[in-house]
């Protein structure tokens, strides 16, 4: 069970970094945000590296980054994945069901007083004020917290939101990680289709595979 007893100022730092981690990810229907687009070109491609952050991004086998829906600022970086072929603009019957829509979006580095503490995330995340941070409309009332784990360096969290979808097509449960990646606080999340989901158990397995990839390339 989660404890979300923490002191009033850990709370407010972790409701300040998720405020901004979690606008970033709002990126994914804003693809006129300002910002340096990596390549205006609309083929997919394996891999990108963020110019201004330097985090090199990919995703697991399969997938490819769309490079239009790149964007890196001071602000911070989103960018957005999909099977390879689905973004080629071509369809494989046998990929119905087996794949998911990939999203990362990367936080300014954090200062020297700032700290990423696992556990106190995930009670954050746990308490209304987190839930309501979760929620696309901005409501707990329309967050479920299905369940949380923080591990290791990371916190995972495993969420149904009914609020109105921001990228048509796009399931509402989703499995999302945080983490650090050479000082910067970042967000991988897994989202399924909503006419062909993914089972949980697949979901957090591609997103384990996603943060194994990202950590891969970018060693702290």
């Amino acid at each position: 069970m989660v404890s979300v007893m923490r002191p009033a100022r850990t709370v407010a730092k972790v409701a300040i970094a998720a405020g901004v981690m979690l606008g970033l990810a709002g990126c994914e229907m804003d693809m006129g945000a300002t910002g340096t687009s990596v390549d205006p070109a609309r083929r997919p491609v394996r891999a990108v590296t963020l110019p201004l952050s330097g985090v090199s991004v990919a995703g697991p086998s399969g997938y490819c980054v769309d490079p239009v829906s790149v964007r890196d600022s001071a602000r911070g970086s989103f960018a957005l994945l999909g099977n390879c072929t689905g973004l080629s603009g071509r369809n494989n019957p046998a990929l119905k069901g087996k794949t998911a829509v990939l999203t990362l979006s990367v936080a300014p580095p954090m200062t020297e007083t700032e700290e990423f503490d696992p556990p106190s995330y995930e009670a954050y995340f746990a308490s209304e004020t987190g839930r309501r941070a979760l929620s696309r409309s901005g409501s707990a009332k329309t967050v479920q917290f299905i369940e949380s784990e923080a591990r290791g360096d990371m916190v995972l969290l495993h969420v149904r939101d009914s609020a109105p979808m921001t990228l048509r097509g796009q399931g509402r449960e989703y499995w999302r990680a945080l983490f650090l990646l050479d000082g910067r606080l970042v967000t991988a999340t897994a989202t399924p289709f909503a006419e062909a989901p993914m089972s949980g158990g697949q979901l957090r397995a591609l997103l384990d595979r996603f943060v194994i990839e990202l950590k891969r390339r970018n060693p702290s």
